[in-house]
C-alpha cells in the first residue's frame, strides 16, 4: 500500500476526477463534508490540513495535525462527516496511515459505520430526509407525522395572520441575513454555556469561503424566512451534487410561539426535493424537529485509528474508562466522561 502525504491545496485534476468517481459510488460517501472542494477550503484555513493519498487515488483521507501525537478528522469539530473517501470494500491498513502521517493515532467521527478504518468506541445516527419529489415527501409527511403537519401549518397561519406573510427565500446573497444567522448561534452559545465555536478564526475562514463557493460539486446554500419584511428564521446548509446538508440552524427567540426554524427547514426540504436533490441531511443530535421532518437515519460511528503508540493507548484507556463510566446507574454521573472527552477535543480543534 502507497500513501502520499500532501496539502489539500495540492490536490491535481486527475486526483479530483477519481475522488468524484469515488462519491458517486456510494451515497453514504455523497455529502459535502467529503468532497475536495471542503477539503481545499479546510486546508486554505488551516496549514495542518493533510490528505492521505492512497494507491495514487485508490482512496483518500483528509485530516488535520493539531500535534505530533494525533490527528483528527478533517475540518473537526464543524464536520459532521469524516473518513475514507474510496472505491466500494476498500480497505486501508491504520497503522500504515498513522506511520505516513507521523502519528500514534487519528481521532475520528461522523465516520459511515461500513468503513473498517477505527476501532468504533461509540455510534450515532445522522437524520436524514430522502425523497422522489416534493409531492411524494408532503404526502409522506403528513402519513408519518399527521398531528405535527396541522400543528405546523397552524402556527404559519397564525403567524402570517399576527406578523405578516411569510417570504422563504433559497440561496440568498445577503452578507446582512447571514451575520444575523452568526449573530443567533452565538448568542445560543453563550447562553447554553458552550464554546464560541463559530468565532474561531479558522472556522470564520471556512464558513465565509462555503458562503461564498456556487460550484456544482460543492457550495453553500443560505436559506431565509422573513415576514413582513423581517428576518425571522435563518439556516446555512452545505451542498454537494446530490446533497444538502444542514449545518447552521438559527432563529430570532422573539417568534419561538412560531417555530420559525422548522417552517423554514421544512419548506427547504421541499425546494431540495424540486430542484434534484436525493437527500437532505440534518446531521446528529437527538433534536425533535430533526426526528418529525426526517425519513430515517445513517449509521455513524466515531472512535480512534491508532498504531501501536503512547497516544494511542492513552485513547484505548480513555474509551475504556468511559464506556465503564457509563454504565454506572446516575445518569449525571454517566455523562461526565463523554463530555469531557468532547470538550478536550473541541479545545484542540479550535486551537488551530
Amino acid at each position: 500500500m502507497r500513501i502520499e502525504v500532501i496539502h489539500p491545496g495540492e490536490l491535481g485534476p486527475a486526483e479530483t476526477a477519481r475522488w468524484r468517481a469515488h462519491q458517486a459510488a456510494a451515497p453514504a460517501l455523497a455529502g459535502p463534508y467529503l468532497t475536495p472542494e471542503w477539503a481545499k477550503i479546510v486546508g486554505a484555513a488551516r496549514s495542518d490540513a493533510r490528505l492521505c493519498v492512497v494507491n495514487g487515488g485508490e482512496a483518500f483521507l483528509g485530516v488535520q495535525r493539531p500535534s505530533r501525537f494525533a490527528a483528527m478528522g478533517l475540518g473537526a469539530p464543524i464536520a459532521d462527516y469524516q473518513g475514507v473517501v474510496g472505491a466500494p470494500g476498500f480497505k486501508i491498513d491504520p497503522a500504515a496511515l498513522c506511520r505516513a502521517l507521523k502519528v500514534g493515532r487519528i481521532d475520528l467521527s461522523g465516520v459511515p459505520e461500513e468503513q473498517t478504518l477505527l476501532r468504533a468506541a461509540g455510534a450515532e445516527g445522522s437524520w436524514i430526509a430522502t425523497f422522489e419529489s416534493a409531492e411524494a415527501y408532503r404526502a409522506g409527511l403528513k402519513e408519518r407525522r399527521g398531528k405535527f403537519v396541522k400543528e405546523l401549518e397552524k402556527k404559519r397561519r397564525r403567524m402570517e395572520a399576527e406578523k405578516g406573510q411569510a417570504e422563504f427565500t433559497a440561496c440568498s446573497a445577503s452578507s446582512e441575513d447571514f451575520e444575523a444567522l452568526l449573530a443567533w448561534k452565538s448568542e445560543q452559545l453563550h447562553r447554553t454555556g458552550q464554546p464560541a465555536i463559530w468565532s474561531a478564526p479558522w472556522v470564520r475562514t471556512v464558513l465565509d469561503a462555503c458562503f461564498a463557493q456556487s460550484g456544482a460539486h460543492f457550495g453553500g446554500a443560505f436559506f431565509t424566512l422573513k415576514v413582513g419584511g423581517e428576518l425571522i428564521a435563518a439556516c446555512f446548509f452545505l451542498r454537494s451534487k446530490s446533497v444538502l446538508h444542514a449545518w447552521v440552524i438559527g432563529h430570532d427567540p422573539a417568534f419561538d410561539a412560531y417555530s420559525p426554524g422548522v417552517q423554514l427547514a421544512r419548506w427547504a426540504i421541499e425546494w431540495a426535493a424540486e430542484q434534484g436533490y436525493c437527500e437532505v441531511d440534518f446531521g446528529t443530535g437527538d433534536y425533535q424537529f430533526k426526528r418529525q421532518l426526517s425519513t430515517g437515519q445513517r449509521a455513524l460511528v466515531w472512535g480512534a485509528a491508532s498504531r501501536p503508540s503512547w497516544s494511542g493507548a492513552v485513547r484505548e484507556a480513555q474509551f475504556a474508562l468511559r464506556a465503564g463510566i457509563e454504565r454506572a446507574p446516575n445518569p449525571k454521573l454517566a455523562a461526565l466522561p463523554g463530555k469531557a472527552m468532547r470538550r478536550l477535543d473541541l479545545m484542540r480543534a479550535l486551537a488551530a
